[in-house]
């Protein structure tokens, strides 16, 4: 994973970014071609969240009405998950957003998991913690970390009890739900989502 971050980070990205609003963005589109170029086996998940009246959105809502996307990307043993705001065209975050809005943040969110899980287009990210000035008021942006953090291993007393529910599924549709209740299922768990699926269909 190491020598994936040191070589997909020192990728040339001048000519897959693009430059809007006084941003430079790494194309999602470019940066999912180089995901599958040098990680075929690589996986995405955009998260799906319950809301308080059992709808299920693509977002999730925090107690001011602004809305939040959720993408992870795992390679290997190692899971990067990235949370950004819906922003609109002048990059303001928004509440109650349009599916436009929730779909073009889901993907520059996707974009952005896999430069911090791979190192593609990194450098567009340098600075972000620091403080903008945004209507007056200073706000500041937790740096995502640099480097691949290794993931914990999976206590494989889990693996039973998911095993137990994963049987409980006696369709595709409630398999998907149980996977959407979580966002952090390890490779080991995932796989067993995977088997379930094939034996479903």
């Amino acid at each position: 994973m190491s020598k994936l971050f040191a070589t997909m980070s020192q990728i040339d990205i001048s000519k897959m970014s693009e430059r809007k609003n006084g941003f430079t963005y790494l194309s999602w589109a470019h940066a999912y071609r180089m995901l599958r170029q040098y990680c075929p086996e690589a996986e995405i998940v955009k998260s799906v969240f319950a809301m308080p009246d059992g709808r299920r959105l693509p977002y999730m809502v925090d107690e001011a009405g602004y809305a939040y996307v959720q993408v992870t990307v795992i390679i290997e043993d190692y899971t990067c998950v990235e949370v950004m705001p819906v922003l609109n065209h002048a990059n303001r975050p928004v509440q109650n957003p349009d599916s436009f809005a929730v779909n073009a943040s889901l993907q520059r969110c996707m974009a952005k998991a896999i430069s911090m899980a791979t190192g593609l287009g990194i450098h567009l990210y340098a600075g972000e913690d620091m403080p903008q000035q945004t209507s007056g008021l200073a706000t500041t942006v937790t740096e995502a970390p640099l480097a691949p953090q290794p993931v914990k291993k999976l206590d494989t007393s889990t693996l039973v009890s998911l095993d137990a529910q994963l049987k409980n599924c006696a369709d595709l549709q409630a398999l998907k739900e149980l996977y959407n209740s979580r966002l952090d299922w390890t490779k080991e768990q995932t796989g067993l989502f995977s088997a379930r699926k094939k034996e479903l269909m």
